[in-house]
């Protein structure tokens, strides 16, 4: 498969995880026969250093010719403006703990915080949708956080009309207290959160902020002709990026986007082969596990390559 991909790096930190990001599509590429090219653009305080704007609309129809786009920061000047050049409805915050992670005293987290990011008809009517078949296809709940004022009724009705395209699907309308409460006690049961854009940020930090690794979260939003994955820009208290995060967040690319199901699959498991060896970063190792952050992405390709030559020779 040949495919274009768009690196935003957005500052120098942002560079590290862009590298990290093309030497996984580099190893893909020689291990599964595909052509990933990756681009770079500037966003962020690149763009406003030399274009005094965080993205401009240079960028941003060179990012529409991509098949998906790589932002290195997720919380970056210029990441609203990208997503609604590129008319993306929402934007996806993916928490969660992988198995080689989760323990007796820290379940394995599956939650996703979707924020809206505007109250139109057509943004909410694509935002409501999109929520819901993540939530139906990954078979956890869903539950919602109604804006308030004027645009609650139109909300309120997408949800309903929506909901009916999922009968299996288990809802919930919440308050904004009421959200911030559940993501406290019982982050595991969350599912699926769909929030307003003053909302969602609120409910955004406080995700993050009782989130156990925050180098494993990443940010996601998709058209059916494009998607933008962001690793947040979480270091360590080295400030060393962290390169989890750009794993899962290219692995989240390559099914969504790219459509490349084994490929993705080989490098989740590839990730999580990683950490069954006791692998961490210093910011999520314990007393006594090996840590080597600058390595953990040549540590996935050398895996990512074995699982490449052991399909091909089952493909011969």
């Amino acid at each position: 498969m040949q495919a274009k991909i768009m690196l935003l790096p957005a500052s120098s930190k942002g560079k590290t995880l862009c590298s990290y990001a093309e030497e996984l599509f580099l190893e893909i590429s020689a291990a599964f026969g595909h052509g990933l090219n990756t681009l770079r653009e500037k966003i962020g305080e690149d763009s406003v250093r030399l274009f005094d704007v965080p993205l401009t609309q240079e960028t941003a129809d060179a990012c529409k010719k991509c098949n998906a786009v790589f932002l290195a920061d997720a919380d970056c000047e210029g990441s609203r403006e990208l997503y609604q050049a590129l008319g993306i409805p929402l934007r996806f915050r993916s928490f969660c703990i992988p198995d080689t992670l989760s323990s007796p005293t820290l379940p394995k987290r599956r939650m996703q915080l979707c924020h809206a990011l505007a109250l139109d008809q057509d943004t909410v009517f694509a935002a409501v949708r999109q929520a819901l078949q993540l939530a139906s296809d990954q078979e956890i709940p869903f539950c919602h956080v109604s804006p308030t004022g004027n645009h609650r009724f139109a909300w309120e009705a997408n949800i309903k009309e929506n909901i009916k395209r999922h009968p299996a699907l288990s809802w919930t309308a919440l308050s904004a207290p009421e959200a911030v409460k559940r993501i406290i006690e019982a982050p595991w049961n969350v599912g699926v959160m769909l929030c307003p854009p003053y909302a969602g940020s609120i409910l955004e930090s406080a995700a993050t902020s009782l989130f156990p690794f925050p180098g494993l979260q990443y940010d996601f939003g998709a058209t059916e002709e494009i998607g933008v994955f962001a690793p947040r820009l979480s270091c360590d208290a080295a400030g060393m990026p962290q390169p989890f995060g750009v794993a899962f967040a290219v692995a989240h690319m390559l099914r969504t986007s790219l459509h490349m199901n084994r490929e993705a699959a080989c490098l989740e498991a590839a990730v999580n082969n990683v950490l069954i060896s006791g692998w961490r970063t210093p910011g999520m190792a314990a007393p006594g596990q090996p840590t080597d952050g600058s390595h953990i992405i040549q540590l996935i390709c050398e895996q990512l390559a074995v699982a490449g030559e052991f399909l091909y020779k089952g493909e011969r």
